[in-house]
This record gives structure tokens, sequence and C-alpha cells, in this order.
């Protein structure tokens, strides 16, 4: 019997869009993932100082986002958890509650090159799993290269494959300025960020 491996992908999604959806299906494929859980930051540490829509609006978007995908899950743990959302509290207290024989977090390769500022680090990169999508200006082998990240080598995977490098702060600039963000995002979530006058 095959091994059954989920991952979290983890973030703002403020709002979320295609190239999350994408990436998220693409990774799926490659690493041979039974489900995804989509997982909104309730208060995300590195975004203290920035303006961003409240966690019940990110949910209800990321609801719209998964419900067509059965492989495509959503949790509101980080949103209920109290405090700040360290990816350190949800693999010490959410993950043992996932009923898989492997899961991992997916994160960026800027996330990467700037873990050893995370919350619990070493505990993170000793205890968790990662994939790591390619992002522009970052180079993984030059990252893994370091000697940091040595002893954390086998809990490290890399994706190579399709990126589509749209962001949220994009399509709420686009949006603000009155332009179409039509194929940037699904269009029940544009239709939910209009009715909800989000982002003006």
């Amino acid at each position: 019997m095959s091994e059954k491996k989920i991952a979290i992908f983890g973030g703002t999604f403020d709002p979320p869009h295609l190239g999350h959806l994408i990436l998220a299906e693409q990774i799926k494929n490659n690493f041979g993932l039974a489900e995804i859980i989509f997982m909104p930051a309730g208060s995300p540490p590195h975004k203290k100082d920035k303006k961003i829509s409240s966690a019940q609006v990110r949910y209800e978007m990321l609801k719209l986002a998964v419900k067509d995908n059965p492989s495509f899950l959503l949790s509101d743990w980080e949103i209920k958890a109290k405090g700040y959302s360290y990816t350190a509290k949800t693999l010490s207290q959410f993950v043992p509650q996932i009923k898989a024989e492997k899961v991992f977090f997916i994160i960026g390769a800027d996330s990467l090159a700037n873990i050893f500022e995370w919350e619990k680090a070493d505990f993170l990169l000793s205890e968790g799993k990662f994939i790591v999508f390619n992002r522009p200006g970052y180079n993984f082998k030059e990252i893994l290269a370091k000697k940091r990240y040595q002893a954390y080598q086998q809990n490290i995977f890399t994706y190579h494959g399709l990126n589509i490098e749209i962001s949220s702060s994009y399509i709420r600039n686009e949006f603000k300025k009155g332009n179409s963000i039509r194929y940037l995002t699904l269009s029940q979530i544009e239709k939910y960020i209009k009715k909800n006058n989000l982002y003006r």
C-alpha cells in the first residue's frame, strides 16, 4: 500500500489567485500528493505593519477558490489559533492531527532563503518537510549550498516546474486603479471582491 502524502499551503491569500491554484495542482502531480490543505494565516507575523483583509474575508475567498477541486481542502486552524501564525506552531500542534504518512509545507524559494529568521527555524527544518517552489531572483543550489542548510537537506524538496508569477499585491493594485483583474483570479473571487468592495 502506498503511503498517503499531504501538503499544507499557507499564506495570506489576499486575494487567492490562479498562480496559487496552478502551483498547487502542479505540485500535487509532481509529488504524488493525495491532498493539499490551504491554510490562510490568521495573524501573519511578517505582515504585522501591513493592512490586510480580515481573516474571515480571506477564508471566504479561499473557500470559493478550492470548492471545485476535491483534492484541495481548506483549514481555518491558523485563523482560530491565538497569537501570530507561526509555522512552527502549525507543525507542532496541527500536523500531528493529520492522518498521513508524510506532511509537507509548500513555501517559495524566497521563504527558504530567509527561513532562519522564522520562529524556531531549526525545529522547523529538522522536524518538518518542505516542498520549495522557484521564485525569480533565487537560486536553489546557492541557497542549499550554504552551511546552515547542510543538516536539513533530507527534509527540503525542490520543485522546478511551472510557476505562474501572479501576485496578490498586483491584483490589489490593479483593482484599486479600476483596471480589470479578469484571468488573474477566478471569476467568483472577482465577483466577491466587487460585491464586498475590497481593495478600494
